[in-house]
């Protein structure tokens, strides 16, 4: 199905969060709200912040209305490791927000990037073709 110029149904829709202090899924849930449709992908972008041995990241046990009230702990370990974690933990708020999405009628995948350089949100639209990139606040 087209609409005007865009392929509506077959867009890649990038949502950027910052994994730091706290990390919010209203973006997350704006965009499915508000832009995809649909046969659309989404692709949630974490980001982690540069860091030494350790990064303190969300001990997420369950999600809450924005991911915010779970409990802290420093994660040490490789890098892999912590992406992993993230990875795990944006997958269970994926299966909590089953009343928000359908999952057949959408495509979701989680990357996880550290070290965020700049320009690399921009990056990523532009090697996945988007139109659409909703940033956290």
């Amino acid at each position: 199905m087209k609409s005007g110029n865009l392929d509506v149904g077959k867009r890649v829709v990038v949502v950027a969060v910052k994994a730091s202090r706290e990390i919010s899924r209203s973006a997350f849930i704006w965009a499915l709200t508000h832009v995809v449709q649909p046969g659309d992908s989404v692709k949630l972008l974490v980001l982690i912040p540069n860091h030494t041995s350790s990064i303190r990241l969300w001990g997420l046990r369950r999600f809450n209305s924005d991911c915010t009230t779970s409990n802290w702990r420093s994660l040490s370990g490789t890098t892999l490791d912590q992406k992993d974690f993230i990875s795990e933990s944006c997958t269970q708020m994926l299966l909590q927000l089953h009343d928000i999405y359908d999952p057949n009628k959408m495509k979701v995948k989680v990357k996880v990037i550290s070290g965020s350089q700049s320009g690399v949100v921009a990056a990523e639209a532009r090697r996945v073709q988007t139109r659409w990139v909703v940033l956290d606040k």
